[in-house]
């Protein structure tokens, strides 16, 4: 990351004349404005905006995994837990709460608004329209935010231009719900969903600059699905893995040895190097410097100062799952669990011949590899591969294709499994067939030979689960009950696969609002809160209590 400290270091700014009376627009903290009617005409302004959004884009990083995650059911707070920390566990969160700022969610998109007025898209060079990467990337991060403040505050104050004086700030701006704002993004982001992300170069030892853009088709994904259009949402997240190949292999399985068919220990512990910075699971991080002293939060709340551990319920999820080295021979757990993602109570962890620690509590492993053990970086995770394929198979679920979805878990997004009709149906697959051959849909053609390698999800943490006989979609009456069957594996796989990372309460409420169930959020969430569920699912029942307080 020395690189981008030395450009935010060499980066001159003006002081702020005026700062706006309205809380939530109070778009520059820190006394920081941008000169009006400047043009960004060259690569050296565009590297200097795009610093300007990032280097208050990481502010977001810890509040998206705690908000994200405390709220829901798989994080809870332990007895050394901060105030402000239980506040958000007991869905109390509040107004002057640290990770309770709004201001900060629109002083990035304030930031976004100036590059993406200002920027000249039709700078060319070489050949390439090189500022338009910035110009499409600075969009994506402006919706990403916008959705965050929509999701976290029910309503989200909507503005193109930036706020650069008084008079701007004071305007009555319109007010819009997530409903009401994503048909806004989606028409916004549509023109510039061929446009590449910006070029990656090396910040440092353990980061490149690829890593903290928000590819556009994967952001317009993710409005498709808030938006209904799943069919829409499934086109766009396959055409990101198509572009890049991203493939679930078995890289990041960790797996039993097994002797005769008897379990005689771990064989690979390979999960766990999904959260090393210097791999290539990880699509976007919120990522932030530790050169000049900044402390890793994170790490600190999980491991240093102990303030919060898997919950009950997270660690339960992990136990119930079976482990399949063959469909008779399995062994209870998934391995994705204790020494995956959290280290257990009294167990000793060592990696790569270091002891990391023996612990008398459960203790979440996570941030540890993704700050502390990084040269000089800390990251926060949004998107990995694993997490788009969830994404791609929650689309094409809820696009009546639960067979399809069902796959991506089990067997994985290859020919060799989509060609069994007993995996996938023709109707599943195919826009037109016969009874001995079909026209693959858009979106479910995997024939490429970079996708033979694919694997089930589930197989990471779970075995050789293909050959399982009893994890199988059951016989249900009718469609729609076999949807809500996957959607409710797709939510448990999310679980078992990206606990911890920030997107549990969103998820949750995704769900429950495609639904109308606010059951499905108030009941999850309450049983983490034992001794207490049945108030803590009775404030859920209410959609108006998920939100903060501004």
């Amino acid at each position: 990351m020395k690189k981008l400290n030395q450009i935010l270091l060499g980066l001159i700014v003006l002081s702020v004349v005026a700062t706006s009376c309205d809380t939530l627009l109070d778009v520059d903290s820190e006394r920081i404005m941008f000169p009006e009617d400047h043009q960004i005409d060259s690569p050296n302004d565009s590297i200097y905006s795009m610093i300007g959004i990032f280097s208050h884009f990481q502010k977001l990083a810890d509040p998206y995994v705690l908000l994200g995650e405390l709220r829901g059911d798989l994080m809870d707070v332990t007895e050394n837990a901060r105030l402000e920390l239980r506040e958000i566990n007991d869905l109390e969160v509040s107004a002057d709460n640290p990770y309770n700022s709004v201001e900060d969610y629109y002083s990035v998109i304030n930031h976004c608004n100036y590059l993406i007025n200002n920027i000249d898209t039709a700078f060319t060079s070489s050949g390439e329209k090189s500022l338009l990467k910035e110009y499409a990337a600075a969009k994506s991060i402006r919706a990403w935010t916008y959705v965050q403040i929509a999701l976290n505050y029910g309503t989200v104050k909507y503005y193109n231009d930036p706020l650069l004086t008084i008079h701007e700030a004071e305007k009555d701006l319109p007010e819009y719900s997530i409903n009401e704002l994503v048909p806004m993004l989606i028409q916004d982001l549509e023109p510039v969903k061929f446009v590449e992300n910006p070029g990656a170069i090396s910040l440092g030892a353990d980061m490149n600059s690829g890593k903290i853009f928000i590819p556009v088709r994967l952001m317009l994904g993710e409005l498709y699905m808030w938006n209904g259009q799943y069919e829409n949402a499934a086109r766009e997240y396959y055409a990101l893995i198509e572009e890049e190949r991203y493939v679930i292999d078995d890289n990041y399985n960790s797996t039993w040895l097994v002797d005769n068919g008897v379990f005689v220990g771990r064989q690979y512990i390979d999960f766990v190097d999904i959260f090393e910075l210097t791999n290539n699971e990880q699509i976007t991080l919120i990522a932030g410097s530790k050169e000049l002293g900044e402390e890793d939060e994170m790490y600190n709340i999980t491991v240093e100062d102990y303030e919060v551990l898997p919950s009950q319920v997270a660690i339960d999820n992990w136990d119930a799952q079976t482990y399949y080295y063959n469909a008779n021979v399995t062994n209870p757990g998934d391995l994705r669990g204790e020494l995956g993602s959290y280290v257990g109570g009294n167990t000793a962890y060592v990696i790569n011949g270091n002891l990391i620690g023996i612990s008398n509590e459960d203790v979440i492993l996570k941030y540890f590899l993704m700050g502390e053990r990084a040269e000089d970086a800390k990251a926060a995770m949004l998107y990995r591969v694993a997490t788009l394929y969830l994404r791609y198979a929650e689309a094409v679920n809820r696009a009546g294709k639960p067979n399809l979805a069902f796959a991506v878990i089990k067997n994985g997004m290859n020919m060799e499994a989509l060609e069994v009709d007993t995996i996938v149906p023709p109707r599943e697959k195919y826009s037109a067939y016969t009874d001995s051959t079909g026209t693959w849909l858009d979106y479910v053609n995997f024939s490429n030979i970079a996708f033979d390698n694919n694997i089930g999800i589930h197989s990471r943490g779970c075995g050789n689960v293909e050959r399982a006989t009893d994890f199988v979609i059951p016989a249900l009456n009718t469609l729609e009950d076999s949807i809500l069957f996957v959607e409710d594996k797709i939510i448990e796989e999310l679980a078992l696969e990206t606990a911890f990372e920030g997107n549990r309460f969103q998820d949750l409420m995704r769900v429950a609002l495609r639904r109308g169930d606010p059951s499905f959020l108030a009941d999850k969430v309450a049983a983490k809160h034992v001794g207490n569920e049945e108030a803590i699912r009775s404030k859920l029942m209410d959609e108006a209590n998920w939100y903060l307080k501004k």
